[in-house]
């Protein structure tokens, strides 16, 4: 069973995901940042457009590190669903590679004055910010930012308040 586990006292969780439809394609990421008794504390939807499955992976983690900076959070557990974004974050890439410009934004995001920490997250426990990608198709163009839970995802980010697991899906 996976679920959704609050962060340690003092600090604050930022969950995101991405969502494609074709690689390339047309590309949504969304997240959400909750403090440790599961508050919300701002959540985001961004439609990418057209753009690659990990590109859209590494603008979802951009974004979530720029509105926890932005809102003063000064220790901050990252979470996501793909162990290779978590794997550039931690390690870098190199220079030539097609998505160094943003793997470096981010570190840049990183190198500021605080505590950020990165860990990969079953899809299961990472439901709330798969729905805010998902709905992103619905939405224009663009950052869409959400200070409150939008109902599109509120009964989603309720069952994570109340500690609800799934059992772990493996494909065979």
């Amino acid at each position: 069973m996976v679920g959704w586990v609050a962060p340690s006292e003092g600090w604050f969780k930022l969950n995101t995901d991405g969502a494609s439809r074709g690689n390339p394609g047309l590309a949504t990421a969304g997240g959400v940042l909750r403090d440790g008794d599961g508050a919300w504390r701002g959540g985001f939807a961004l439609n990418i457009g057209q753009c690659t499955a990990l590109l859209a992976e590494f603008w979802r983690v951009y974004y979530g590190l720029y509105i926890a900076w932005e809102r003063g959070i000064r220790r901050l557990e990252v979470e996501v669903d793909s162990k290779l974004v978590v794997g550039f974050l931690r390690t870098g890439v190199s220079e030539r590679h097609p998505l160094s410009f943003l793997v470096r934004l981010c570190h840049g995001f990183v190198t500021k004055d605080w505590i950020v920490r990165f860990s990969h997250v079953y899809r299961e426990a990472n439901r709330l910010a798969d729905g805010l990608a998902n709905y992103a198709f619905t939405l224009p163009i663009g950052f869409h930012a959400f200070d409150i839970v939008s109902l599109v995802v509120d009964s989603i980010f309720s069952d994570d308040v109340i500690g609800s697991a799934r059992p772990r899906r493996i494909r065979v």
